[in-house]
């Protein structure tokens, strides 16, 4: 047998003309429109009467795919009704065993003896007569459910019918349904108004009484809220509000999926040297969602992007041993790497970028772009920028906190004495030595020891070379090889390696190359015929050294406004040392946005923190940390300090 339900598409036929359903009005209401555009609003009992009645027949080429599933629920029981009704059901139902329908046929004479003689024993003053307890069997005798003898309470009437319904539903569409938000009251206004105008030039015997100011706000209360929200929220903040959890996401191994995402740290840092303040940088973190452990982290001024996910995922895939060595004071383990089997990041245009999709089909890693402002498909990695913010960022001297509310008139600005070489130690230690080994309730032990859990079960893979990750996550392009070499932003890249390739080709090539946005001084080149990377000097030494790729597009186009189009490297040259003096001035300025800039085009970040070679295997020492020292320039008194970092006894991580 084929079903139906009432559902979006769902198709009707009276006689001359053929109905779909379209939407569920606010008010409960099925709307329905026919071939010519006309709408027709009807209540769910009056369409069901409809089709029972043959008056409509349903179009069964309309019930595809899931339009003809029947939701099954369970019936309401007596304690849902109020206590009054079930007294009287429960008196009812006595009733109903004194007289013993089923052993004693109707018989109105009997049956008032043996209600008398009930209403005795209980003491009943008003007892009903024969008929009413014969009603009541009727209804009780088939179900044996005492909600079928609570009283009804519906009227003859429903409100729908009423002819001010219709005026509030007039009223409703045109002021409350906006995202203007307006409040219930002029509403109220609203329908009092359109009643008068209904009134005016009435007889006095058809004049309609406006619906009392309770009456409107009980019908408000009545509509269908998620539909209300939609219209005042929006949809984004009804899809939030009106979310289902069914489940959590199955994740069996570790590396199966990293969640990235990116947030501004709620702290203001200062520069090292001038004790300027520098604004809020940025934060990246990848998770792994099996383990919950911190995969992988990027800490920069510059905003997310490509470049920062790459970096991110650098960092997560190397080993953190030569990290941990730079920082003694760090007492735990980082075991995190290794190349994972999927991502999910955001999905915003900078990272639908060839870079990032030709690192990922490199390594093999699958790229998941998770909906725009759908949190919770990185539930992971979200929920934990509210523990560590909770945990150690606001409990720094300096933070913003999360909102306005939050800070009141903490001075920020004049309290704010982190900078940052000292954020990114402390944020590694706080990672190693805090959230990794604490318990976590989402998988009922701590991240380190579900990591080492879950690494014994899979082989973690890592790349043959370290430094061919470099190569791997620059950013491609593709140029010709001249006999000057190749020409990649006004900058020319040559080396006597790179001009074999030339002379074994015989002609000019199109190469595939990767650039980098921290430094112009070489690219790597991709050499067709030994089929590997090649690194390739640019041939402007002294200009490209300690220059980032932003602050080179920066000169050059400070060059063509001085200089013209055809500007020489000697032009280019002093364009650079203006422009770096802007940028050393900026440093300085008196905005705090200005002197972030000069930060962000400085190209500073938690990359070039990384240690070299030399003292991987240095021991790793306790030494005096600078952790928990008071600067001399704060105030005398102050009580603000680095948090003392501990285990978390209680976190609220759940996803």
């Amino acid at each position: 047998m084929r079903r139906f339900s009432f559902k979006k598409g769902l198709v009707l036929f009276d006689a001359q003309r053929r109905w779909e359903l379209v939407r569920r009005l606010v008010t409960g209401k099925l709307q329905l429109q026919d071939e010519s555009g006309e709408l027709l609003n009807l209540d769910e009992a009056e369409l069901l009467n409809r089709w029972l009645e043959g008056l409509w027949v349903i179009d069964q080429d309309s019930l595809g795919i899931g339009n003809d599933l029947l939701y099954t629920t369970t019936p309401r029981d007596l304690a849902t009704f109020p206590e009054r009704w079930q007294q009287i059901a429960r008196k009812r139902q006595a009733y109903i065993q004194a007289v013993n329908p089923e052993q004693n046929k109707y018989n109105p004479a009997r049956w008032s003896e043996l209600i008398k003689a009930h209403a005795l024993v209980e003491q009943d003053d008003n007892p009903p007569c024969p008929s009413s307890v014969y009603s009541w069997w009727k209804r009780f005798r088939n179900t044996r459910s005492l909600a079928d003898l609570v009283p009804f309470t519906r009227s003859n009437k429903p409100r729908h019918a009423d002819s001010r319904f219709a005026v509030f539903e007039q009223a409703v569409s045109e002021l409350y349904l906006s995202q203007q938000r307006l409040p219930k009251l002029d509403v109220v206004k609203r329908v009092h108004e359109k009643v008068r105008q209904l009134n005016q030039g009435k007889p006095e015997t058809e004049i309609i009484k406006a619906p009392t100011k309770s009456t409107i706000y009980r019908w408000l209360s009545d509509l269908q809220q998620d539909v209300v929200d939609r219209a005042r929220l929006g949809a984004e903040a009804a899809k939030v509000k009106y979310r289902m959890v069914l489940g959590s996401l199955n994740v069996t191994s570790v590396l199966e999926r990293i969640e990235i995402d990116h947030t501004p740290v709620d702290l203001i840092i200062i520069d090292k040297l001038t004790g300027l303040n520098l604004g809020r940088p940025w934060l990246t973190i990848a998770k792994d969602r099996h383990c919950r452990i911190v995969w992988g982290y990027y800490l920069s001024f510059n905003p997310p992007s490509t470049h920062s996910v790459l970096q991110c995922l650098k960092n997560g895939m190397l080993p953190k041993t030569a990290l941990l060595a730079k920082y003694p004071d760090i007492v735990g383990e980082w075991p995190a790497c290794g190349i994972p089997d999927l991502i999910a990041v955001d999905n915003g245009m900078d990272l639908h970028s060839a870079g990032l999709e030709k690192t990922c089909q490199e390594l093999g890693i699958q790229i998941l772009y998770c909906p725009a402002k759908i949190p919770w498909f990185k539930g992971a990695v979200e929920r934990h920028f509210k523990t560590m913010a909770n945990d150690l960022i606001h409990r720094m001297p300096g933070t913003t906190f999360s909102n306005v509310k939050d800070r009141g008139e903490y001075p920020a600005e004049s309290l704010a004495c982190i900078d940052f070489d000292l954020l990114h130690e402390v944020v590694v230690q706080w990672i190693v030595d805090v959230f990794n080994v604490s318990p976590h309730r989402g998988i009922g032990t701590t991240p380190l020891l579900k990591w080492k859990e879950g690494a014994s079960k899979r082989p973690i893979e890592l790349p043959v070379l370290p430094q061919q990750l470099d190569v791997i996550t620059g950013i491609p392009a593709e140029r010709v090889l001249f006999h000057y070499g190749l020409e990649l932003e006004g900058l020319h890249y040559n080396s006597r390696r790179l001009q074999e390739i030339r002379r074994r080709s015989g002609d000019n090539i199109r190469l595939q190359l990767k650039f980098y946005e921290n430094t112009v001084a070489h690219i790597q080149v991709f050499d067709p015929y030994a089929k590997e990377y090649i690194e390739v000097p640019t041939i402007q030494e002294a200009y490209s050294q300690g220059i980032s790729r932003s602050v080179h597009r920066l000169v050059r186009e400070y060059a063509r406004k001085e200089f013209g189009e055809s500007f020489s490297s000697e032009q280019l040259q002093l364009a650079k040392e203006n422009i770096q003096q802007k940028i050393d001035r900026a440093a300085r300025d008196k905005k705090m946005a200005n002197r972030k800039q000069a930060q962000r085009l400085n190209m500073t970040d938690s990359d070039p923190l990384t240690p070299s070679k030399d003292i991987i295997n240095q021991p790793r020492k306790g030494s005096k940390s600078p952790l928990n020292e008071v600067p001399p320039e704060l105030p005398d008194g102050l009580n603000d300090e680095l948090p003392k970092f501990k285990p978390l006894e209680n976190p609220d991580e759940t996803n």
